[in-house]
């Protein structure tokens, strides 16, 4: 199908200028932000929030939920302060998040969860198959905005047949195996960075496990054949101890990244000498706006958009009548020009104790995890979900563990184990252990608790042996 070809430049023009503002907007006003402290209180979580930004009807709103406010910030910031009390599942949500708390009581400490998610809540699926669509659409524009460029009609063909068969579908699986390991990676920790150029020192656990996590990648452009094994290993290499020097990132640039392209480039146009991957690669920079006037003037482009599920119907109606002033979404939803600026959230958890799970990051001088992260809008996420920051501790009833014990013998994870193992109890045994703790605290001997650990050992179904943890520091096991 042919479509009018009249387009005019203004649109061009419309499309830099909107450009051009959303990048002076971005240096131009700070980021909304958002602060949570939370620590356990005797009646239930104490937490306050703060931001720098929020209008009456937020702050009226808030002010509901905590009962109180709002505050003044201190030390001269902006914005507002809210603090309150809150039981267990009515912790509130102050900018869309959601949150839980729970705390797990025991003879010998109580442990603790916390799990928040900041973000728009959104079908995860919908979200995600949007922006492989997104990706799907400005793969082929470019396969057929190279296409257009190839003089040779074998080539073309050749180039035609490549796109559909290898290009588009491999660039597709590896931004799925992307954000697949990005899920990962933002799970396990989130405040993990990429460490910047000029800092030095070995790698940290963290960083080791985002070798782990991203290094299928590089399996993947080998086996695709994107890149010579060799290749892919001195990628891997490059860095490995934990910084890549300027000399390095050069040869690196020079020896590996320049030869892949112009390999690839190569192969479909002999002649052609892409020179190197950069902004002073003035002959690529020309390539890329003649790519985006080809995008927002060919006819060829526009029946690329025609064919795409990303484009809804009434642009496509648009399009048809030759109207080109509709919106693109970005490459994998990635908003050309940066997009809306992002919402700076942190959370600081005053626990006290280290946390045996967590992807938060622990800071043993302060007693505190901190969790920190910026939020896109739904629509231009640059992972798959927002990051659920949670975090795991419990902390031991140091006067009943010494009054029994001697000294503080189970924490942690030990301790939240006990905890568990306590909850899953029947009444009857229930009752019988939290006499035999009195016991334990009036003789000041664990004797007392053998019995009851005793009562529940086996491995039939109505068997509920206690923690190895807490078997270890009550005598009288038998050991076999």
């Amino acid at each position: 199908m042919r479509l009018p070809s009249s387009m005019s430049f203004r649109v061009n023009v419309s499309l830099i200028g909107v450009s051009l503002m959303a990048i002076l907007g971005a240096g131009g006003c700070t980021n909304r932000q958002v602060k949570v402290v939370m620590r356990a209180g005797d009646a239930g979580p104490e937490r306050t929030f703060e931001t720098n930004r929020a209008d009456a009807d937020e702050r009226s709103r808030i002010a509901e939920a905590y009962e109180s406010g709002p505050l003044r910030r201190g030390d001269g910031e902006d914005g507002v302060r809210f603090e309150a009390t809150f039981a267990e599942r009515d912790l509130p949500s102050e900018v869309g998040n959601r949150n839980g708390w729970a705390a797990l009581p025991s003879a010998f400490g109580t442990a603790y969860l916390y799990v928040e998610q900041f973000g728009a809540e959104r079908d995860d699926w919908t979200a995600f198959r949007d922006r492989m669509d997104a990706g799907d659409l400005w793969l082929r524009l470019g396969a057929r905005f190279i296409e257009s460029r190839i003089e040779d009609e074998a080539a073309r063909a050749e180039w035609r047949r490549f796109a559909d068969e290898e290009l588009v579908p491999d660039l597709l699986s590896a931004f799925l195996r992307f954000n697949a390991n990005g899920l990962v990676q933002q799970g396990q920790r989130i405040d993990t960075r990429f460490r910047p150029p000029a800092e030095r020192g070995p790698r940290t656990d963290d960083e080791w496990f985002q070798i782990q996590v991203f290094t299928p990648l590089v399996a993947f452009a080998i086996e695709r054949g994107w890149v010579e094994p060799e290749e892919g290993q001195l990628v891997l290499l490059s860095g490995v101890d934990g910084w890549a020097s300027a000399g390095e990132r050069a040869w690196s640039r020079k020896n590996l990244a320049d030869p892949i392209v112009a390999r690839f480039v190569q192969r479909f146009k002999p002649d052609a000498e892409p020179g190197t991957i950069g902004p002073e690669n003035k002959d690529l920079v020309l390539l890329g706006l003649a790519f985006l006037w080809w995008v927002n003037t060919s006819d060829d482009a526009a029946a690329v958009m025609l064919e795409s599920p990303a484009i809804p119907e009434r642009d496509k109606e648009r399009l048809r009548r030759g109207d080109r002033l509709i919106s693109i979404p970005g490459p994998f939803g990635i908003p050309i020009g940066g997009g809306a600026k992002p919402l700076d959230s942190e959370v600081v958890l005053e626990t006290g104790v280290a946390p045996f799970v967590t992807n938060g990051t622990w800071d043993e001088s302060l007693g505190t995890i901190t969790f920190s992260t910026k939020v896109y809008p739904a629509d231009q996420r640059r992972r798959l979900a927002t990051p659920v920051f949670h975090a795991s501790w419990a902390v031991p009833d140091a006067d009943v563990q010494r009054a029994i014990f001697g000294e503080v013998v189970l924490s942690g994870q030990e301790l939240a184990e006990c905890a568990s193992w306590e909850r899953m109890l029947d009444e009857e045994t229930q009752a019988a252990w939290r006499a035999a703790v009195v016991q334990a605290i009036e003789q000041g001997d664990p004797a007392p608790l053998r019995s009851i650990l005793d009562r529940v050992e086996g491995e039939g179904d109505d068997d509920l042996p206690a923690p190895t943890a807490l078997q270890s520091v009550v005598p009288g096991k038998d050991p076999a």
